[in-house]
């Protein structure tokens, strides 16, 4: 065979395994229509249950992000309610005569809060916050010096006064305890018992009756409930001596009755029961 002849052969066959290369490369990526036609019928059926699985994911997250955020909202809205929600508290207690002939009810319950560290019954601490401030703005110097005393303290305090009435008046121990009750009182006998009392003094040395703290108490305390006690001059209807310093809460409306009918509180009872 020629050289030419051999070139040609060879070329020929190569030609020949390229040719079939090809077609075996062709019959490998061939998919037929049947199969491919399935695949897309999958998809379609598969694709829409995805959606319909990722939207009820998407609104179960929504739902519980609501929920949470309409509860802290209902929260928020209970709490703001319950701090904007007057004090409730018996009326009736305000009108209480507390003395030796009318101690403390046993059954009494005092809900006691602290007010510039001494405590008061919860019913009077805004009205006194708010006249203790309405006394700053107008320039006086008011201070509150007292409120609640337990019993105990109640009682330490009467049997001193009794001591002292017995050593430096020689009063026998009936007629100190007679007297002592008068000033001090002994235990259920005293308002400061029931919370609802206060002390107040000036910023002076001077006696509190005199000071423009007490003038002032005796124009305005009336406006926030509040009414002096033992008012001078009427010791036969309260039993007590004047006592200018001690100041009782009653209510607003009760308080500037009394000051208009000028009654104590013994008075204003007797008042109210003969209505």
């Amino acid at each position: 065979m020629k050289k030419n002849d051999r070139m040609y052969a060879k070329n020929a066959l190569r030609k020949k395994q390229l040719r079939q290369h090809s077609s075996l490369g062709r019959k490998s990526s061939f998919v037929p229509e049947s199969e491919s036609g399935s695949g897309l019928k999958k998809l379609i059926i598969i694709m829409p249950i995805l959606i319909i699985v990722l939207l009820i994911i998407l609104l179960a997250v929504g739902i519980s992000q609501f929920t949470g955020i309409l509860d802290n909202s209902r929260q928020t809205k209970t709490e703001t309610v319950e701090k904007s929600k007057p004090v409730e508290y018996d009326e009736s207690k305000l009108l209480l005569v507390i003395s030796p002939e009318s101690p403390l009810p046993s059954d009494y319950k005092t809900d006691l809060v602290d007010y510039e560290n001494i405590k008061v019954d919860r019913c009077i601490s805004e009205s006194l916050s708010e006249m203790m401030k309405a006394s700053q703005d107008s320039g006086i110097d008011l201070k509150l010096t007292g409120g609640y005393i337990s019993p105990e303290i109640q009682h330490k305090s009467f049997q001193a006064e009794v001591s002292r009435l017995q050593t430096d008046e020689g009063l026998s121990k009936a007629n100190a305890e007679a007297q002592a009750e008068k000033t001090v009182t002994a235990e259920n006998h005293s308002e400061f018992q029931s919370g609802l009392a206060v002390t107040l003094s000036g910023g002076t040395e001077k006696e509190f009756s005199e000071t423009e703290e007490f003038r002032w108490l005796e124009s305005n305390s009336t406006k926030y409930g509040f009414i002096l006690r033992y008012p001078e001059g009427k010791e036969k209807s309260t039993g007590f001596d004047f006592d200018p310093t001690h100041f009782r809460y009653v209510g607003k409306e009760n308080a500037l009755q009394m000051r208009t009918l000028s009654m104590t509180l013994e008075e204003y009872n007797e008042y109210l029961a003969s209505r």
